[in-house]
């Protein structure tokens, strides 16, 4: 089985453990998906996920060296810090996906129908941020020492094309403030 992960912020330049194929390395022309900075992690990060709020941006992808969709599941969620659910996925030959409920089946579909992937799995983290834009740049600029160091660099190294409307402002407003 060749099972795709999808990526969009960390775990591009950041992966830790996670068993992937390097040599492949990773691609910038994964589905298109609305992204956005609509979560804050653990570590006080202010971090992109999956949401009906987000921009529509073209997501990067990389090979897992596991051929079974649930062993790669579970080094995605080890990689992640988080448990199975927090993991999408879909399996081509069943036509199935993890999370009945994804709304965004057809980003998925039409991409993969498009590759000869047998399966695609991504961090379905869902998002805990419902203020408005500029009360997440207050939350940006209220952090201090290393909680706001982690969260400039989460944004400031998170891929070129990931491009989200709020992307652009955070950047400008925290070299207004660094």
């Amino acid at each position: 089985m060749k099972i795709a992960i999808l990526g969009w912020g960390s775990l591009i330049w950041q992966p830790k453990e996670l068993n992937y194929n390097k040599e492949f390395g990773w691609k910038n022309d994964g589905p298109y998906l609305p992204i956005e900075f609509a979560r804050i992690s653990n570590n006080g990060r202010l971090t992109l996920v999956i949401t009906q709020n987000g921009t529509e941006v073209q997501t990067l992808y990389t090979l897992s060296n596991y051929k079974t969709i649930e062993e790669a599941i579970l080094d995605l969620a080890v990689r992640e810090g988080t448990g199975r659910k927090s993991i999408g996925s879909y399996d081509r030959a069943k036509e199935e996906f993890s999370d009945v409920n994804f709304p965004f089946k057809d980003n998925i579909t039409e991409w993969i129908d498009q590759t000869d992937f047998d399966a695609v799995i991504w961090t379905n983290l869902k998002e805990n941020w419902e203020e408005k834009t500029e009360d997440r740049i207050e939350y940006l600029k209220s952090l201090k020492g290393a909680t706001r160091a982690l969260a400039e660099e989460y944004i400031r190294k998170t891929p070129e094309q990931i491009r989200t409307n709020l992307r652009k402002e955070i950047v400008t407003k925290l070299d207004s403030y660094s």
